[in-house]
């Protein structure tokens, strides 16, 4: 059976809602006069974000309303519900894939650009391969998330009383969030090449990896234990908070400081 909420796991959903779309608004109103490639991928990245979520919200609420309020105790396993809640879960996941692969394209616009930094020319070498597994990872998951073995919005087949077909779903994520946090966290070492790029940025970079990081973990104790003790379902607030901590670093460095993705062209024409 998906999980039934109550009134304090409804209040957590709408309050991460109005934070997250707050600072969407607040920072479309401050934004810059001239909007650079790199602050539309991080931006769009984050409004992808917020977007699949009200697509997850929004079902999660009318279930809970009709089952709480208007007590129709078997809204969870009519047709209506089995399809409202599923078409929430299909887009929180599609939007999720898409948000790592801006994530993706944001690093590359940074990073690659320095063709001429010694540095980075092994990355540049390799660059084909890493653009072939994050438009792959995407493409193949946006493909699994379709397929019905997934049974959203009801109970899916166990097997060994944890695997199911979701978790073959959820890999090509972890393959591009994977690859997201180790070319973050790769670029932003102290080496030669790694200043062409604004230290406001290497350090929203750090710090969001480690917040990547506890959203893997998070996610996938939720993933592979909620099955077994559905408890650890409860495993996904940290994971929503890890996520706005992610929002907080990149606003607070990069998207309402204009000045770190203007310094990189300064830099560039100094090598």
């Amino acid at each position: 059976m998906v999980m039934i909420d109550n009134i304090p796991s409804i209040i957590f959903l709408w309050c991460y809602m109005f934070i997250i779309w707050g600072n969407l608004i607040y920072i479309w109103i401050k934004k810059p006069m001239v909007i650079t490639k790199s602050w539309k991928l991080i931006f769009g990245a984050f409004l992808l974000l917020a977007f699949g979520d009200v697509f997850h919200l929004v079902p999660r609420t009318y279930l809970w309303f009709q089952y709480s309020i208007n007590h129709q105790t078997d809204i969870y396993t009519t047709s209506i519900g089995i399809n409202v809640y599923g078409f929430g879960l299909i887009m929180t996941g599609i939007t999720m894939t898409f948000f790592y692969l801006l994530f993706y394209l944001f690093w590359k616009e940074q990073f690659i650009k320095f063709v001429d930094v010694p540095a980075l020319k092994s990355i540049k070498s390799r660059i084909r391969i890493l653009d072939g597994i994050a438009f792959g990872s995407v493409i193949l998951r946006t493909i699994l998330i379709l397929l019905p073995w997934n049974h959203y919005g009801s109970e899916p087949t166990y097997y060994l009383g944890f695997m199911s077909f979701r978790l073959l779903t959820n890999l090509p994520l972890y393959i591009i969030g994977i690859e997201v946090l180790v070319l973050f966290l790769k670029s932003t070492q102290k080496t030669p090449g790694s200043e062409v790029v604004h230290m406001d940025i290497q350090i929203a970079l750090k710090r969001s990896s480690v917040w990547i990081i506890v959203s893997f973990i998070t996610y996938t104790i939720t993933l592979l234990g909620s099955p077994v003790v559905p408890l650890l379902g409860m495993m996904m607030i940290p994971k929503t908070i890890a996520y706005l901590l992610v929002f907080y670093y990149m606003k607070k460095f990069i998207l309402l400081n204009p000045s770190s993705l203007k310094f990189e062209k300064e830099i560039a024409l100094a090598i």
